[in-house]
């Protein structure tokens, strides 16, 4: 017998409430008539930081917990590790790779969208397909498209979905791509994170629609772009919304940091000596490291601990590292890290200390740029 879970949805649409979450009428609507575990699968992960593993909690072994996993307000649940073949013999997974998003940041993504009844929207991340059937419930059923490119995800989803009531078009392909076949698209929503907006997306796109995507820097993972189409359809522009943290697109995964490839014993022997105006608790303020992630593009950037307990700072590129620590730095490259980095939190505090909302990006073909105040402003171009 199934157990009766739906205390665990009323609790999160109370908490939501009095987060002030529904920022539409419809919002709330919807929330409350998808219940998030009626598209969970029955098996979640959860991530043990004593070996650094993602375990499988399985509704049939504790229902209670995998429903509370499953309806956390403010907590995403991955879905699926390591492409559904979890790489460690116990069967814990290493690589979270689809996820049940967060309540609250599905709720600030569909507010950052937010389509009109009736508008063609083109989803892209499909996973279990609950931002769908919350898109369904605005537009209906015959304008959403909806785009996963993982084949196991999109056939349960084309079986769940359905079977709850929604029929979207799912599409197995990759969302890079968009659909071509249901376009041109008033809102395109993007749940999973990548540094450009692809072309296609652009070109399917009509005049005026809106393009919303979690956007990352390598310095800054988090952050969501909310973009207009102009009435050329070739230039879409707009400012970043609140700061979101997704899993990347597939072909869009965030390089790994090139510090343990390019900082060796002999290049920490060659390294520049030199004195560094850096505080402490340089990146530690969000909106620094997204100004900073924005000036200084494939610049990558780890916190850790001296022995005393000194907070340190390895900022690093593909041809050049630096260790700024204690008003010191260390340095080995082709370029002075340190000093660009100086510069950029320099600029940040004498512009008043910006807050991301004050900063925005336009995509104009091949060329992204994000920029400060206005699109006149200062600008700097986006990493590949």
């Amino acid at each position: 017998m199934t157990t009766d879970l739906s205390h665990h949805h009323t609790r999160t649409l109370r908490l939501l409430d009095a987060r002030g979450a529904f920022e539409r009428p419809w919002m709330r609507a919807a929330f409350r008539d998808a219940p998030r575990d009626a598209f969970a699968p029955d098996t979640v992960w959860v991530w043990h930081p004593d070996d650094d593993r993602n375990h499988p909690v399985a509704r049939v072994d504790d229902e209670q917990r995998w429903a509370a996993s499953v309806h956390h307000p403010t907590e995403p649940v991955v879905t699926q590790v390591d492409v559904g073949r979890p790489v460690h013999a116990d069967g814990t997974g290493r690589l979270p790779t689809s996820s049940l998003s967060a309540a609250d940041a599905v709720l600030t993504t569909l507010a950052a969208t937010d389509p009109d009844a009736g508008s063609r929207v083109l989803h892209i991340g499909t996973g279990t397909g609950y931002d769908s059937a919350l898109l369904c419930e605005r537009v209906g059923h015959a304008d959403l498209t909806t785009v996963e490119i993982d084949r196991t995800l999109a056939d349960a989803a084309r079986t769940r979905l359905p079977g709850l009531g929604y029929r979207p078009r799912v599409a197995c392909a990759d969302g890079e791509r968009g659909h071509a076949q249901d376009a041109p698209y008033d809102r395109v929503l993007c749940t999973a994170s990548s540094s450009r907006v692809p072309a296609a997306w652009i070109a399917q796109s009509a005049p005026g629609a809106r393009i919303v995507t979690p956007w990352k820097s390598t310095l800054q993972p988090a952050g969501l772009a909310v973009l207009t189409l102009g009435a050329d359809r070739r230039v879409a522009s707009g400012r970043f919304g609140i700061p979101l943290t997704f899993m990347d697109l597939r072909g869009r995964r965030r390089t790994d940091n090139p510090l343990p490839r390019v900082c060796t014993p002999r290049r920490w022997a060659e390294s520049r000596y030199g004195t560094s105006a850096l505080p402490p608790d340089l990146l530690d303020d969000f909106h620094a490291r997204f100004a900073l992630g924005l000036q200084l593009p494939g610049v990558h950037a780890v916190r850790t601990l001296t022995p005393d307990a000194a907070p340190a700072w390895w900022l690093s590129a593909d041809a050049a590292w630096a260790y700024v620590c204690a008003g010191e730095s260390y340095q080995w490259g082709d370029r002075d890290l340190a000093t660009e980095a100086e510069r950029a939190y320099a600029w940040w505090l004498e512009t008043g200390s910006p807050e991301e909302f004050e900063s925005g990006m336009t995509v104009d073909g091949a060329e992204h740029r994000t920029w400060f105040g206005s699109e006149d402003g200062p600008s700097w171009p986006v990493g590949p």
